[in-house]
C-alpha cells in the first residue's frame, strides 16, 4: 500500500463457474424484488462458500443443508441465509426445507450440491415434485452424469453439470493471469474432451 505495507491480495474465480451457467439458465428475471427465488446449497466446504457467493449475487435467498450443521452455520453468519436441519416436507418441524420454504413464501429456483459424487445424494421426491422445477447444479465434473443429475433430468429439471463449471472457473484464472480473452470454445472442448463418458 502506500505506506510501503506488503498487501496480499488474492482472486477467486470457483463464484463464477457457478454464476455464470446459472445467469444464463435464470435470465435477468431471477432474485427481482418480490420474486422471492431461493438457493439450496448442499455441503459445507470451499465450494459450498463460492455457491452461497454466487446465489447471493444473483440476488437468491440462501438455504444450507450439511450433515454437520456447524459448518452451514458458519455459511449462513458469512453470506447470510437460513440452515435446514433436514430435507423433509415437515409443517410441523420450523428447521425442515418445506417449513422454510413455507414460511418465507419462497420458490426454489436453484439447487446446488457440492457433495462428493461418491454420496450418491438424491433429492427428496417431493422437492421435484412440484410444477416449478429447480435447476440443479452438481460441481462435480466426474462422473458426468451424478446420481443426483439423473435424478433431475429424469424428473424434467434443467441442470447443470461440474464440467461447464470447471471450464468457467478456467476461462477466469486464464484471463486473470494473462490478462488476455480466453479461448473459450478450445478450453470447453478440453475439458468436455476429459470429462465425458468414452465411448466402448
Amino acid at each position: 500500500d502506500k505506506f510501503g505495507t506488503r498487501v496480499l491480495i488474492g482472486d477467486n474465480t470457483d463464484w463464477k463457474g457457478i454464476f455464470n451457467p446459472l445467469r444464463r439458465k435464470l435470465g435477468d428475471d431471477s432474485g427481482k424484488k418480490g420474486s422471492n427465488g431461493m438457493a439450496l446449497i448442499l455441503g459445507g466446504g470451499g465450494t459450498a462458500r463460492a455457491a452461497a457467493y454466487a446465489a447471493s449475487k444473483l440476488g437468491l435467498e440462501r438455504i444450507y443443508f450439511n450433515r454437520t450443521p456447524e459448518k452451514a452455520m458458519d455459511l449462513a453468519k458469512e453470506f447470510g441465509g437460513i440452515v435446514a436441519h433436514s430435507l423433509d416436507n415437515d409443517a410441523e418441524s420450523k428447521d425442515s426445507l418445506g417449513a422454510i420454504l413455507a414460511e418465507h413464501q419462497g420458490s426454489l429456483e436453484v439447487v446446488i450440491s457440492t457433495l462428493p459424487a461418491a454420496a450418491d445424494f438424491t433429492l427428496p421426491e417431493w422437492v421435484l415434485a412440484s410444477s416449478a422445477l429447480p435447476i440443479v447444479f452438481d460441481v462435480n465434473y466426474k462422473p458426468y452424469s451424478t446420481a443426483l443429475l439423473l435424478q433431475a433430468m429424469e424428473k424434467g429439471c434443467d441442470v447443470v453439470r461440474g464440467s461447464e463449471m470447471l471450464w468457467e472457473q478456467g476461462v477466469g484464472q486464464f484471463e486473470l493471469w494473462t490478462g488476455r480473452t480466453a479461448p473459450y470454445g478450445v478450453m470447453k472442448k478440453v475439458v468436455l474432451e476429459n470429462c465425458l463418458p468414452k465411448s466402448k
